[in-house]
Formats: structure tokens, C-alpha cells, sequence
């Protein structure tokens, strides 16, 4: 009786219906080719620009919606999942753009990645704290002469992607 009553309670406790992971991508499929372009053009600038908050152009924003919200319509996914895959999406497909702009500051994304990915898991299931954050630009800057502040930030930019294309497809399976 007793495992009947704990079995009861986890299916109680497990999502009706999760999101399948696996169709996570169907938002960056069903983006406009002109948004995507835009999004690139934007991380671009973003992780150029130090000293200001990132932005993206509106009709980036409505283009993932747009995208988001008919992929949930053919998956069945519940709204939790639309507005995960809508957080997840943009940064998977900024991404390609923030590690060659990382590259090209010097720094390795294969590395950085490596540092995020030693985190534990309950730490990468969520988005990073501030404090998590800085601990990974310090383990990731040996070199004085690139401890700066612009490097700070855009350091502090790619593990927020690394973070986000984690924790959103993470709330996105639990949906």
C-alpha cells in the first residue's frame, strides 16, 4: 500500500505532458531567415560593446515568438515550454557568433565551455548567479594583461549563452 501511495504521488508530482527535448529546435527552424540575420548582427555588437547592456531588435524577439508559438501548436507543448524554447532558442542560435567573437578575443570556447559544463549540475540547470559568474571569468583569465574589464563582460556574455542554452532547455523537458 505504501508503494502504491509513493508511486501515486510521483505521478502526481511528474508534468502530464513534458516537452520532448528533441523538438526543442523546431523554433530556430521556423525563424525568419532575416531574423536570424539580425540576431547574429546583434550578439555581434552586443559582445562588442562593453559597458552597455545587450539588446536585441524587436522583430528578433517576434520572429522567435512567432516561430515559438507555432511549434508549440504542432508539438502540443504547454505555454512553460513555449516560453522556454522562445529563451532557449535565442541563444542557441547567437551562439555561432559569440564563440567566433570569443575566438577572436582570444579566448578558447572549447575551454570555457569545459569550465561551465565542471559546474554542478543543479548550477547549470539554472540561470548562473552573479557570484557564479565571476568565479568563472576568474578561473578563465590567468593572463593579466587580458584581466580587464571588457574582457570581464564579455566573458560574463558567453557564459550567460553557455548558461541560457542550459537552463531553458532544462525548464523546457520539465515543462
Amino acid at each position: 500500500m505504501r508503494t502504491l501511495a509513493t508511486a501515486a504521488l510521483l505521478v502526481c508530482a511528474a508534468p502530464a505532458h513534458a516537452a520532448d527535448l528533441a523538438t526543442i529546435d523546431c523554433v530556430a527552424g521556423k525563424m525568419a531567415k532575416g531574423a536570424v540575420a539580425q540576431l547574429h548582427a546583434d550578439v555581434s555588437r552586443n559582445m562588442t560593446e562593453s559597458g552597455k547592456r545587450p539588446s536585441y531588435d524587436p522583430a528578433v524577439g517576434g520572429s522567435i515568438a512567432s516561430a515559438a508559438v507555432a511549434c508549440g501548436l504542432e508539438h502540443n507543448w504547454s505555454e512553460a515550454a513555449i516560453k522556454a524554447a522562445r529563451v532557449y532558442t535565442l541563444a542557441k542560435v547567437g551562439m555561432p557568433v559569440a564563440q567566433r567573437v570569443i575566438g577572436e578575443r582570444g579566448f578558447d570556447a572549447a575551454e570555457l565551455e569545459d569550465r561551465f559544463l565542471a559546474l554542478p549540475e543543479e548550477a547549470r540547470n539554472r540561470a548562473l548567479t552573479a557570484a557564479e559568474t565571476g568565479e568563472l571569468i576568474k578561473a578563465s583569465v590567468s593572463d593579466e594583461a587580458k584581466q580587464t574589464r571588457a574582457n570581464a563582460e564579455l566573458l560574463a556574455e558567453y557564459f550567460a549563452f553557455l548558461s541560457t542554452i542550459q537552463y531553458a532547455s532544462f525548464d523546457f523537458s520539465q515543462a
